[in-house]
């Protein structure tokens, strides 16, 4: 069966029947496929196929030859997206966002981009072949090493005095077993000037990770930057041995190893910074994945109140830490800042009188004052067995890296009972609901009422950029489909994101915490010991002054920090009995009160 667009050509006179029958048996019978043979055949004009193809899907044509597209464009669309779907960004304009296609018709692919954009679409159309071309002009096409070299030496010369990265711990090391000087280790100089740019490059540009993933024709090196993945570059396949040589042998790992996993760490002196880099070797069906975390303590914030806290948050939260003892808890998915937020509060902590021990994996930065060990499963030495021996070594402050569990969980427990304070993480998807983890993988409620001072939950939330932002009252309507009052944001200055230079295009620069604490206070412990749900702690600690993840969300929404659509990203909404609490304790605050009917029955509370 014929499609519409090889009808409508037949119709026009522009090709034979036969002349779409020998397309369709070579290239295939869809749309896209017959216009992008025609074209590449000479049989019909790239702007003919664009023409028929808006008149086929009734939308606009757009002749991408004629068109200017901003570069920034492509942190907003993935290319693996871009090109399977055959697409391309145009344009970013408020709340909407342009593409061309080279098959409007396909709605998942605007899905997608609807999804990946946060922005209603508005679908172009245009020939594949033009699609395609401007695909490569956006995004580039594979790059040969001297390309992707110059174009770091360019940035290098423009940031003027870039320093060659050095591996501390391996400078000497390599002299004196003299690495042999060919390209399969990693050791010619232009892998070696590349990969020293790769990573000064991503030092200075602000990057948290560093991906090196190899695919069947090419090597895709990506960063990540507040949260998000962005390509960097494509590489030859067959520069991929001597790159990730290179990465391993900076990294201590074993070259000839490529059948396991590996781990490793980097010390690199980028400007007049050292650097730490924890680095994983994970292969897969086209060759090792090597992913580099950068962990550079000049930006490790100590300060926790700038780290996004609320002040009523960070009061309830310090309370915990500078408990004589007992259990601090911190709760987020990997990635939300829980490393970060320990380190803060060890930090306050870190006194010459005070003896601190912690159990980690990995350690992820250095600091003085504090003994750090580093578990190692594959020798046996695992948390629970970390916290015995830590014990042993008259502690006055413990942190264990995570409870995952009951063996660990009951050391904790024990340790806290004992006269220790004990900082741990948990994975649980909010505070409330770290009680009902503890008590599922075996500790008792009353241990757990007894021992546990503070939960916290965080995440991470993207800032809206502040160059390219823009005022804007969001429609009541969406408000109250992502489950917000309308007037709780009434007097707010709200912003949407456009996408700059400044922000790479993404609308988004920095990130802040979001925060919920829930204090074990005596009514929350008697709830515990009743065996109170994860949903009615919740209810009782709104009642008693939390605020939880989506209400901080909110907060950071009406001061302007980040927008709606980062708000629903990052949090659920919260149960109707939770915004009745949060209503309660409110008119508790304005009548002066104080908790919940103190001296009442917990459970008539939760009822």
């Amino acid at each position: 069966m014929l499609s519409r667009l090889a009808m409508m050509l037949i119709e026009a006179g522009l090709v034979t029947r036969e002349e779409v029958d020998d397309v369709t048996r070579d290239f295939g019978p869809g749309e896209t496929d017959l216009g992008e043979a025609l074209v590449s055949a000479g049989k019909v004009p790239e702007e003919l196929i664009t023409e028929f193809l808006a008149e086929i899907y009734s939308v606009d044509p757009i002749y991408l030859n004629e068109t200017q597209i901003d570069s920034a464009l492509t942190q907003r669309i993935p290319e693996e997206m871009a090109r399977k779907f055959i697409l391309i960004p145009v344009l970013e304009e408020g709340r909407l966002f342009h593409v061309a296609m080279a098959n409007p018709g396909n709605l998942y692919a605007v899905d997608e981009v609807k999804f990946t954009t946060g922005k209603e679409v508005v679908v172009y159309a245009s020939a594949p072949s033009a699609v395609r071309r401007s695909l490569d002009e956006l995004y580039g096409k594979v790059d040969d090493l001297v390309t992707v070299e110059e174009k770091l030496q360019d940035y290098d010369e423009r940031e003027n005095d870039l320093k060659v990265v050095e591996s501390l711990e391996l400078e000497h090391e390599e002299e004196e077993e003299g690495v042999a000087d060919t390209g399969a280790d990693g050791s010619d100089e232009p892998v070696v000037k590349f990969v020293t740019n790769l990573i000064n490059k991503a030092v200075r540009s602000e990057v948290s990770d560093i991906h090196v993933e190899p695919y069947e024709k090419f090597l895709r090196v990506r960063y990540r930057r507040d949260g998000t993945c962005f390509e960097v570059h494509r590489i030859p396949k067959s520069l991929q041995p001597s790159i990730l040589s290179r990465l391993k042998i900076l990294s201590r790992m074993n070259i000839a190893e490529r059948r396991k996993t590996q781990d490793g760490r980097i010390k690199a002196r980028v400007d007049d910074r050292v650097i730490d880099f924890r680095v994983s070797a994970v292969p897969t069906v086209n060759g090792e994945k090597i992913v580099l975390r950068i962990l550079d303590r000049g930006n490790l914030e100590f300060d926790l109140r700038q780290l996004g806290f609320p002040e009523d948050a960070l009061a309830e939260f310090m309370k915990g830490v500078h408990s004589p003892y007992g259990i601090v808890l911190v709760t987020g998915p990997t990635g939300s800042g829980k490393t970060t937020t320990l380190y803060s509060a060890l930090s306050q902590l870190n006194k010459p009188e005070v003896n601190i021990i912690t159990a980690e994996d990995p350690i992820e930065y250095n600091i003085e004052g504090i003994l750090q060990t580093q578990i190692d499963f594959a020798m046996g030495y695992d948390f629970a067995s970390a916290l015995r021996a830590i014990l042993r070594q008259d502690p006055n402050i413990i942190m264990v890296g995570e409870i995952r569990d009951l063996e660990t969980a009951s050391i904790a427990v024990k340790a806290s009972l004992t006269g220790h304070l004990v900082f741990s993480t948990i994975h649980t998807n909010d505070a409330p609901s770290t009680i009902s983890r503890l008590v599922d993988i075996g500790i008792k409620p009353f241990l757990v009422a007894s021992a546990v001072r503070t939960i916290m939950a965080q995440r991470l939330m993207r800032k809206v950029c502040s160059k390219c932002r823009e005022p804007y009252e969001y429609p009541a309507e969406k408000l109250l489909e992502a489950g917000i009052d309308p007037d709780e944001l009434r007097g707010c200055t709200t912003y949407i994101n456009s996408g700059c230079q400044a922000c790479n295009g993404s609308g988004y620069k920095g990130r802040t915490g979001i925060y919920e604490v829930l204090t074990l206070d005596k009514y929350i412990r008697q709830a515990v010991i009743d065996r109170a749900s994860a949903a009615q702690l919740r209810v009782l600690g709104v009642r008693n002054g939390m605020r939880t993840l989506r209400m901080d969300a909110v907060e950071k929404l009406k001061a302007g920090t980040t927008t709606l659509d980062e708000v629903t990203r990052v949090t659920a909404d919260d149960d109707p009995e939770v915004k009745n609490a949060r209503k309660e304790h409110l008119l508790d605050r304005i009548r002066g009160g104080g908790p919940v009917e103190a001296g009442t029955d917990p459970r008539e509370r939760l009822a």
